[in-house]
């Protein structure tokens, strides 16, 4: 699943996705506690917006790849429209 950060235009890319939270990795880090909104786009292009705040972000600088952050998201909105998300999610893999 991909997405942006509303404000800031930064890509993100989601590991994973719990009806708590996501992980997400970005180029650039998150400031920890911010409060960010991310449009989130589904496989089959529909889209959705959840709100959410950084609890924690690392860097991350494998071996032969690029230096990524690997952020962890707080969901800060309504369960149910998570839920959704993870449905969709389910059924498209």
């Amino acid at each position: 699943m991909q997405g942006r950060t509303v404000a800031l235009g930064l890509s993100v890319r989601v590991r994973e996705i719990s009806l708590g939270g996501m992980s997400v990795e970005t180029a650039e880090p998150f400031e920890l506690n911010s409060v960010h909104q991310f449009n989130l786009t589904l496989g089959d292009g529909a889209t959705i917006e959840l709100t959410g705040r950084v609890l924690r972000s690392a860097r991350v600088a494998p071996e032969g790849h690029p230096v990524h952050f690997v952020s962890g998201i707080q969901f800060i909105d309504d369960e149910s429209d998570v839920a959704e998300i993870i449905q969709k999610a389910k059924t498209e893999n």
